[in-house]
């Protein structure tokens, strides 16, 4: 399909500019201009595929990566809050289960115009991204000080026992929507994979009767995870925005996140490395019960500038582990020691329960990333080189089967154009 490194990139650019989407928001009272998902499966703007769509188009179109930073910060809330969809089209709903999950994600409301959850905060490694590319400090000077409100608001909000780390209240902030990360949390057996859909969605039903209180949601627990994968973004952001406060020159606050940044750091090797496995595993319940299953999540710290200590566990005794995360297109999502595990998805009301299995583009992207940061040049050597693969065999699909490079899902998926990331720094 693809034979060359420039056809890689030139599909990229057809992926992202097919998906762009522009018009007038009647309830904003202004236009739009964004690139969702994949069209028309997901038409909405969704927070962090938006952030990976900016660090693509850096490469080679400042302007509309600028533009997806902007379109995300329009909503921004004055407490910092930015939510994880926009439905700019408020009453266009194309599925009706996605329709049934905006109302429940959102404020009671039968037209939603955003979500009130988060995704997985990495908007400050998108800007650095682009100012890499362009060193406009102006850029900075304006987007950053909403950096700051929005990471402030994560730290104030989201960490309800001060320990550095933030918690998810349902699911779908992590963007692993039906993770069996989560099987320990919702009490669902692994082999009920489907359920796993139905429970999410209780979670948010009972948010959304709970107005969305973040005190009495935290005080309710009945979804309360410091999750690794959230957490391990988070404090790689923290670290990049500590830099570009440095760069516009704010040295005060620059020191106030630098404080926030490794007291996270501390709490996630602490709290989450569990020394039987040699593992990191998510936390979750007031009493900070550890879901011990064996995710993608648990190698992610690797992303992190944390003891190589830590890191050569990670790589030796999962990644390149045949029985874990050694496979024909790694990286999967679940070790398949764990009984949960599922290369293919299975559906529910013909959509698929998805993060039990397949291999998914941005898992990969960090991965990679965290690997070369501490020296394992040829295992990210490998995972990129299976990478492209993948996109070869199927095109840029949302995601594939860990076995035989099938591509499941949405077709002309965004985030998989990270791909070009990963070979432009390669």
């Amino acid at each position: 399909m693809f034979d060359t490194k420039e056809d890689l990139i030139d599909e990229a650019k057809k992926v992202l500019y097919g998906n762009l989407r522009t018009g007038y928001s009647r309830w904003a009272k202004e236009n739009y201009k964004y690139i969702c998902p994949s069209y028309p499966h997901y038409p909405h703007q969704w927070f962090w595929d938006s952030c990976f769509h900016a660090i693509v188009l850096s490469h080679f179109d400042v302007e509309l990566a600028k533009n997806e930073i902007r379109s995300l910060l329009k909503v921004q809330k004055d407490n910092g809050f930015i939510p994880h969809v926009i439905y700019w089209r408020a009453t266009k709903f194309r599925r009706p289960l996605a329709g049934i999950g905006a109302m429940l994600e959102s404020s009671p409301s039968f037209f939603p115009k955003t979500t009130n959850l988060i995704q997985p905060p990495l908007i400050a490694q998108s800007v650095e991204s682009i100012y890499k590319k362009e060193k406009n400090l102006n850029f900075l000077l304006e987007v950053v000080p909403k950096l700051k409100k929005y990471y402030t608001w994560l730290s104030e909000k989201r960490d309800p026992d001060q320990d550095g780390l933030i918690s998810i209240i349902a699911p779908y902030e992590s963007g692993l929507d039906q993770s069996p990360s989560y099987d320990p949390v919702l009490n669902i057996e692994s082999e009920h994979a489907l359920l796993m859909s139905i429970a999410g969605r209780k979670i948010t039903f009972k948010n959304m009767m709970n107005s969305y209180n973040l005190e009495k949601i935290f005080e309710a627990d009945y979804f309360s995870v410091e999750d690794v994968f959230v957490n391990s973004i988070y404090i790689l952001n923290l670290k990049i925005l500590i830099n570009l406060l440095h760069e516009i020159d704010n040295e005060k606050d620059a020191r106030i996140f630098y404080h926030k940044y490794s007291k996270a750091k501390e709490a996630l090797i602490k709290k989450c490395f569990d020394k039987e496995s040699k593992a990191f595993f998510d936390l979750y319940s007031k009493r900070e019960k550890m879901s011990k299953i064996l995710t993608i999540k648990s190698l992610f710290p690797i992303i992190l500038d944390i003891d190589k200590k830590y890191v050569a566990l990670i790589v030796k005794e999962h990644l390149l582990n045949t029985k874990e995360f050694d496979v024909a297109y790694p990286v999967p999502t679940v070790s398949r020691s764990e009984p949960s595990f599922s290369p293919s998805p299975p559906l529910i009301a013909h959509e698929p329960i998805i993060w039990r299995g397949p291999t998914w583009v941005n898992t990969n992207w960090y991965l990679v990333k965290g690997l070369r940061k501490h020296g394992y040049n040829n295992e990210a050597d490998k995972i990129l080189e299976r990478t492209v693969d993948l996109i070869k065999l199927s095109g840029y699909r949302e995601f594939f089967n860990p076995f035989t490079g099938e591509g499941y899902g949405a077709k002309h998926f965004g985030w998989s154009t990270l791909l070009v990331d990963m070979i432009n720094d390669n």
